[in-house]
């Protein structure tokens, strides 16, 4: 067994891009115990910087001009669900059942976008069947309700606490645990 070493967040996303720009990384390089046979989400991105809709590629596009990093991405032409965080913290989750890069630049360029000067990396799950893009949605804004949504609620039911859950909460809340 191997022990990893602990990165900063911010440092292993600018490291984890670079390891994605340079070469692609094979079946046998993914964490043991990661290979799943996936149904609702295909691939993921995980905390890309926002730069890349913005930062020159190497390589030339029309007419000479060099495009950003963005457009050379394959995966960002996908539809999908994504979340913008602020350094760390997840922010915002939106969804597109077109092409996630057209959404995220215009979170990312959109002058008059409300979320678009408060975020600095985002994550995204490509959805293999649109279909299901609601679903998966409805999952991570369940799971962080903190974040602003677009005004999507969870389209998903909610198991109501139980009486005896209810008073564990106030019992931790009256001894300052809670």
């Amino acid at each position: 067994m191997t022990m990893k070493k602990k990165i900063p967040l911010k440092k292993a996303a600018v490291e984890e891009v670079e390891e994605l720009d340079d070469e692609p990384i094979e079946d046998d390089e993914l964490e043991e115990g990661s290979q799943i046979t996936p149904k609702l989400v295909g691939k993921f991105i995980r905390m890309w910087p926002r730069a890349i809709f913005t930062t020159p590629s190497e390589s030339k596009g029309e007419r000479g001009k060099r495009p950003s990093i963005a457009r050379t991405i394959q995966a960002l032409d996908l539809p999908g669900v994504y979340i913008l965080y602020r350094d760390d913290v997840p922010f915002y989750v939106g969804q597109t059942k077109g092409k996630l890069r057209s959404r995220l630049r215009s979170h990312a360029n959109g002058v008059g976008s409300l979320r678009g000067y408060f975020w600095n990396y985002f994550s995204a799950f490509l959805v293999k069947d649109p279909s299901h893009i609601d679903e998966v949605e409805a999952i991570l804004i369940a799971a962080m309700p903190s974040v602003i949504t677009n005004g999507a609620k969870p389209k998903l039911p909610r198991e109501k606490m139980g009486v005896p859950t209810q008073r564990v909460i106030r019992e931790l809340r009256r001894t300052g645990h809670y």
